[in-house]
């Protein structure tokens, strides 16, 4: 007699399971738990309707549909990227192209620094200007704002 030779799983531990994994998905974003937590329900599908099937064979048929639920997920995810109607998230540079500030340099090699807010921003331009003149953001190279002068 072996410690788990009375361990039985129905139906309602899988959909428990599911539950959990849902909820580790909500607290730890990061779309595995979930497609962990379809395997799970499919598991408590099969067993609602083959309660014989040995709590092993359930195990093994979870490890599967999970392993194959996560690799679907993420081509799936990869394909279909989810559109958002913040073009500029986490973009923060984006949301100055337009605006108008003053050089708090003269720039040099066609390179000058801009103030906005309490950030001083690096500027890059094909033009000559003196500290003080306005430029507008036309543009971002990364954590570079591309300017153009402003007459």
């Amino acid at each position: 007699m072996g410690f788990l030779d009375d361990f039985t799983m129905n139906h309602w531990t899988w959909f428990v399971v599911a539950l959990v994994l849902l909820g580790l998905e909500m607290a730890a974003p990061g779309v595995v738990f979930l497609w962990m937590a379809i395997a799970g329900a499919v598991v408590g599908s099969i067993v609602f309707f083959m309660p014989d099937i040995g709590w092993e064979v359930q195990f093994i048929i979870f490890a599967i549909l999970s392993i194959i639920s996560v690799f679907a997920g993420r081509t799936f995810l990869r394909r279909n990227p989810i559109e958002t109607d913040d073009t500029d998230l986490n973009q923060r540079g984006h949301q100055y192209i337009g605006q108008t500030y003053n050089l708090i340099r003269d720039m040099e090699n066609g390179k000058s620094k801009i103030r906005i807010g309490d950030s001083n921003w690096s500027v890059e331009g094909d033009f000559e200007a003196k500290e003080n003149d306005k430029v507008r953001v036309t543009g971002v190279d990364v954590t570079v704002l591309i300017v153009e002068k402003i007459s």
